[in-house]
């Protein structure tokens, strides 16, 4: 299990994958532990969260250097993602109280409610494009609804994972990292003390997962892929939706599940629309993610730079056009340029499938009901934006589309506030939110006569 700097190349530790008895007495600790966490009021955890999220604030740059350092995100951007963090632990400590409270249900009965109480040790496995936020918003909600967690983080990020679980270190075990290579996780996932698995990852991951925990009957929750339309109207905001696509597309060098991956475009503002995104890419910087003004660093893995590249070169050979390519090469790193094609059909596996990268697609149309025809052609049902100063017209586009969450005027973005997730081959189950808190618990119906 090597983490290694995208950047250099060079290895940044090797860590050893757990052995048997290793991942069982993790298991077993996290058991007992719930045992004792589910009779803490949810006041006391409620403190508890507080004090993680006091040390999450005071190893804030330890942390974001470790992202940067192992997946190759810009500093600024690493920073921001661990005060995201930040965020979520305070919106759950402000709220996760009132949402668990008991939901009292007029009946026939005497009295009659709804209690949600925890479903016992939960399994994360975790992806490494967002090393912190990706566990955070899985863990908090889980742990404070009186579940304990286990993490199986992704390889390359075993430095992030080991430094998370110092970060929720307590007295009662509610988090713990599992050091384990994919192809060891069927044992886990089958073992009885664990209750639900939540997954942030592929498809193809997604399946596997999901097969596993059915013979089991175990909940799975699922957050995969996403192939997002970016619809631009005849009357938008050109501008702002320019700058905006860039935000939407670039965050992380374009490797986020909610990215905009589709720029679907009125016909008549195509070309100012394109022209917009290029003069703001041609000014932004390239360079090694450790310095403070980089904007665009390496792609986390070798294998993510290759299937990019061969997406581009398959749809450049069936037919698509080059409007842009930042030219900068690095002789190390997995550096990839910012590329802009046009001329995009369904023959070509960037026509509506996930690019994991700085890609834009480019998709032209007349009428509004071509754009959500080419916005639905997909398997994937993320998110999406619509740009239109005709609010309600944007609205009645938004109804058409099939997916689990759609902005006006505005970039897909997670918010602890809302509830995230998707449809399709996207996956299943929501975090976040008042709806996220309650996945991992048993929603109990009590009748009192």
């Amino acid at each position: 299990m090597k983490s290694r700097n995208p950047y250099n190349e060079n290895i940044i530790k090797d860590y050893p994958s757990y052995n048997t008895l290793e991942v069982e007495n993790i298991i077993n600790v996290a058991n007992n532990s719930q045992h004792d966490w589910k009779k803490v009021s949810i006041s006391n955890r409620i403190i508890v969260i507080k004090k993680v999220k006091n040390n999450l604030i005071s190893s804030r740059k330890i942390s974001a250097n470790m992202i940067t350092q192992e997946m190759g995100k810009p500093i600024k951007e690493s920073l921001a993602e661990i005060d995201k963090c930040i965020w979520l632990c305070e919106y759950y400590i402000e709220n996760s109280k009132k949402i668990l409270k008991a939901e009292i249900i007029k009946t026939d009965a005497s009295k009659s409610y709804v209690s949600f109480e925890p479903l016992g040790v939960i399994l994360g496995i975790m992806p490494w494009n967002f090393p912190y936020w990706q566990v955070f918003r899985f863990a908090i909600p889980a742990i404070l609804s009186g579940n304990t967690v286990i993490v199986k983080h992704a390889s390359n990020v075993s430095g992030c994972s080991l430094l998370i679980e110092k970060i929720f270190s307590m007295k009662i075990k509610i988090f713990q990292s599992l050091l384990l290579t994919s192809i060891k996780m069927k044992d886990v996932i089958e073992n009885p003390i664990i209750k639900a698995i939540s997954l942030t990852g592929s498809e193809e991951a997604g399946s596997k997962v999901a097969s596993i925990a059915g013979n089991k009957i175990k909940k799975v929750l699922l957050e995969l892929g996403g192939s997002d339309a970016f619809i631009v109207c005849k009357d938008a905001d050109i501008k702002k939706a320019s700058e905006k696509a860039v935000a939407a597309r670039m965050l992380n060098a374009g490797q986020s599940c909610i990215a905009a991956k589709r720029f679907i475009v009125h016909e008549e503002i195509k070309d100012e629309f394109i022209n917009n995104i290029i003069n703001i890419l041609e000014q932004m910087k390239i360079d090694n993610p450790v310095n403070v003004n980089t904007q665009i660093g390496p792609l986390a893995r070798k294998d993510i730079l290759q299937d990019l590249q061969n997406q581009i070169k398959d749809a450049i050979k069936k037919g698509a056009k080059i409007r842009y390519q930042k030219k900068k090469k690095y002789k190390k790193g997995y550096f990839f340029s910012p590329v802009i094609i046009d001329n995009i059909d369904s023959s070509m596996k960037v026509y509506n499938n996930e690019t994991f990268g700085p890609l834009f697609t480019i998709f032209s149309f007349k009428k509004n009901e071509e754009a959500v025809k080419i916005a639905n052609d997909t398997q994937y049902g993320l998110g999406g934006s619509i740009w239109s100063k005709n609010t309600e017209k944007a609205k009645q586009i938004g109804a058409s589309i099939n997916t689990g969450a759609i902005f006006i005027n505005e970039m897909t973005k997670s918010d602890p506030r809302l509830p995230f997730g998707g449809i399709g081959i996207s996956g299943y189950g929501r975090e976040l939110g008042s709806y996220g808190i309650k996945e991992f618990v048993n929603i109990k119906t009590v009748y009192i006569n």
